[in-house]
């Protein structure tokens, strides 16, 4: 009796436990779109003929132009029985959908365009595969526009298009290419979504406008990225680009950027930035550039490029974490392009960071002198120039007045101011002017330059050596 009465409690258990769960389910299930209705009888002819289901030309009202979100997903599946679908696939103009669009996990066969249709609830397709094209040009999205994994076996379009709410494509898979010219991303609260994106065509924002935040990251794109003409239009929101690879060309030609922007360890063939507005922000952590990598750069003409990249470094580089690679990345470009001169401006501009954000003391005081003696071995014409310069002030101070010969016993000819400075100066060299020669006792100041003279001379000259021989830039 214990037994069977342990059963039956077991199974009370599990009834309690599984009732709420199935009424759960029969609750979210939606049920079946049934019989259409005069509306969706014409999309219904239209699509079993091949034609665009045109509601704004067959329905001028707008209330006649209305579709049930749960017939739509019906047609889309192809689990309509009273609709053969053409081979030209759905195409539906100027729709309107009240309710939700749910295709999460959904196979759709056929090519699918919605053109200029509404929705007002929420639209799902996460997880969906298009076995074919999917194009949503000139709609309108009241909300949220979930996207996230769809995988499309040619082209998706979101041309023209508004979303009003949050919109997220991450894991997008696109094999052809991805249009969203002219789209419109109007929401403030959150960022649109098109992480770790997959493209084997072209992916062309161009001329976009974005409100709030833009997160494309960790994406490959096997072609061209255009971000021509985009706006961001929100001070405060970030528009991430971090860690995306494109093997073609990415271009940012006269986008505007009001926010904050980061290519953090994008790796681009070719990179143009020509004509971009960039944030009004002075100085500060605002634009990141560390870790990027590619092979051409550009931003404006072949001659004013190279300035323009400077300047935007030296407005966004102040506040920010040292990278050196932003500034090699230049270098090693301008080398490839046979400017040795501009490559060695960025080199310059390196070190002068450098000093200012990580050097201290000695390191901070040798850093200095290595660019104003040598030039880090970049400039070595310099160190001629100083070495001159010592040498002539060596002139100036071993007058014949202040000088007497060491020994009266020794036999010299006239002194020579030059050759007693250049003695002086030069390392392990003798032109035994200096032994011969030495200031009076009265003409302290020549003393002590001279033992100056000679420690510059033992310092100077072996790096400047070391430059000549391009051992510095080793």
């Amino acid at each position: 009796m214990q037994i069977a009465g342990l059963g039956w409690r077991w199974v009370v258990m599990g009834w309690l436990v599984l009732f709420p769960m199935a009424k759960l389910h029969a609750a979210s299930a939606r049920p079946s779109a049934g019989a259409p209705t005069a509306t969706e009888k014409y999309v219904m002819d239209q699509v079993i003929l091949g034609n665009v289901a045109n509601l704004s030309s067959a329905f001028p009202n707008d209330e006649r132009r209305v579709i049930r979100g749960v017939f739509l997903e019906e047609l889309l599946t192809g689990v309509r029985k009273d609709c053969s679908i053409h081979r030209n696939g759905v195409q539906i103009e100027g729709a309107i959908i009240h309710d939700t669009v749910d295709l999460r996990n959904a196979q759709i066969k056929n090519d699918v365009r919605l053109i200029k249709c509404q929705f007002n609830g929420e639209v799902i397709f996460a997880q969906a595969d298009f076995a074919d094209g999917f194009l949503l040009e000139r709609c309108t999205f009241a909300t949220t526009m979930n996207g996230n994994g769809i995988k499309v076996a040619r082209d998706l379009s979101l041309l023209k298009s508004v979303f009003n709410g949050p919109v997220s494509f991450e894991q997008l898979q696109v094999e052809g290419v991805l249009f969203a010219e002219e789209a419109s991303f109007l929401s403030t609260s959150a960022p649109v979504n098109f992480n770790t994106l997959k493209a084997g065509g072209n992916v062309i924002f161009s001329k976009t406008v974005f409100a709030g935040a833009l997160q494309m990251q960790y994406g490959h794109i096997t072609d061209n990225l255009r971000f021509d003409g985009a706006r961001w239009t929100n001070h405060l929101a970030l528009a991430s680009f971090e860690a995306t690879k494109v093997d073609g060309s990415a271009t940012w030609e006269k986008a505007d950027f009001t926010g904050y922007v980061s290519f953090k360890d994008a790796k681009f063939n070719a990179l143009n930035l020509t004509g971009v507005k960039w944030p009004e922000h002075a100085t500060g952590e605002w634009l990141w550039f560390n870790g990027m990598s590619y092979q051409r750069i550009s931003a404006g003409s072949e001659k004013d490029s190279w300035s323009n990249l400077m300047h935007l470094l030296d407005r966004s580089a102040r506040g920010t974490a040292y990278s050196i690679d932003i500034y090699t990345g230049l270098q090693e470009f301008y080398k490839r392009e046979g400017y040795p001169g501009v490559a060695n401006e960025f080199f310059f501009a390196q070190k002068k960071r450098e000093r200012e954000e990580v050097l201290h003391g000695t390191e901070w005081c040798w850093s200095l002198f290595l660019d104003v003696f040598v030039g880090y071995g970049r400039s070595p014409l310099r160190a001629l120039f100083w070495s001159i310069l010592i040498v002539t002030y060596g002139v100036s101070v071993f007058r014949p007045k202040r000088m007497e010969p060491r020994s009266k016993d020794i036999k010299t000819g006239p002194f020579s101011p030059f050759w007693y400075s250049m003695d002086m100066f030069l390392p392990l060299i003798k032109l035994h002017d200096a032994e011969l020669w030495m200031p009076k006792a009265e003409a302290r100041y020549a003393r002590f330059w001279g033992r100056i003279h000679t420690v510059l001379g033992w310092a100077l000259i072996p790096i400047a050596v070391a430059a000549w021989t391009g051992m510095l830039e080793k």
